[in-house]
């Protein structure tokens, strides 16, 4: 018995060496691809791996399939496919957004004393992608990188306000607006008209929508085309916003995400703007 739970274990574990070998494969396969080499055939790349174009011609399939390769069907050769691209722009996107807003960040939590950060949307859900935390023992703690319910506080909400109709009737669909909080807003017609709400006045806020207790005021951050590709927020213990201190809060971190937006080339009086849940 116990030889049998040995070989299993180690039948296991050659397998998934296997796995991590064939991924390793794969991204070396990706790395091939060069200014100088933009396409490759299976003959190329199984010289320069040193491996047999069988395995070779599987794990391009792979690739395929997922849209990191695409095959010329003129020559027969393979380049990189579409989502690389859009990764691509995904990351530049973001490093570049963080860079800039890095200061305006830090400058609103040295005059709120709140945590500041950063969201965008993503598949459906927000993400924080930067954040200053408050120096306060007692603040809002923000994870980077998680993927959050987009439909509840205002960092989501100010996101979700600025996406097409439709996307947002996709959203309420697949989430059903589970409640997360004592305040989560779990009726679509009051959703609706909360998005309609913030497009009119410009930012988004939220007492206990995700976390119980938790307060927040979140702003729109525009590209130069116009379209929000971020939200802007400034989050604490709900004791600690009062209502002046929402007022100062909302104007402070409206005017930063105004500032952050004319940072990276939009101009309020050619972008879209308004009511309009087009302006995107």
């Amino acid at each position: 018995m116990k030889a049998s739970v040995a070989g299993e274990r180690e039948s296991m574990s050659e397998r998934e060496s296997q796995r991590v070998r064939a991924v390793e494969r794969a991204l070396d396969i990706l790395l091939l691809f060069s200014h100088e080499q933009p396409e490759l055939s299976i003959s190329d790349i199984a010289r320069h791996m040193e491996l047999p174009k069988s395995t070779v011609h599987r794990l391009l399939t792979a690739l395929q399939h997922k849209g990191f390769i695409q095959q010329n069907p003129e020559n027969q050769k393979y380049a990189l496919g579409m989502v690389l691209m859009h990764l691509g722009h995904l990351v530049a996107e973001q490093l570049d957004i963080r860079r800039l807003a890095r200061p305006l960040m830090r400058q609103l939590e040295r005059e709120t004393g709140e945590t500041v950060n950063l969201n965008v949307a993503r598949d459906g859900y927000r993400v924080c992608i930067e954040k200053v935390e408050s120096h306060h023992d007692v603040r809002h703690f923000v994870e980077i990188g998680k993927r959050l319910p987009i439909y509840c506080g205002a960092s989501g909400k100010v996101l979700m306000a600025y996406m097409e109709p439709d996307e947002v009737e996709e959203i309420m669909r697949r989430t059903g607006l589970s409640p997360y909080a004592s305040r989560t807003i779990t009726d679509p017609e009051t959703l609706r008209q909360e998005l309609a709400a913030i497009r009119r006045r410009g930012y988004a806020t939220s007492t206990s929508e995700r976390v119980e207790g938790a307060s927040s005021v979140s702003a729109p951050v525009r590209d130069s085309t116009g379209r929000v590709v971020a939200s802007l927020t400034i989050s604490g213990p709900s004791f600690r916003f009062t209502p002046e201190k929402v007022l100062d809060v909302v104007d402070k971190v409206v005017q930063a995400a105004a500032e952050l937006s004319r940072i990276l080339g939009y101009r309020a009086d050619e972008g879209s703007g308004g009511d309009k849940p087009g302006a995107r």
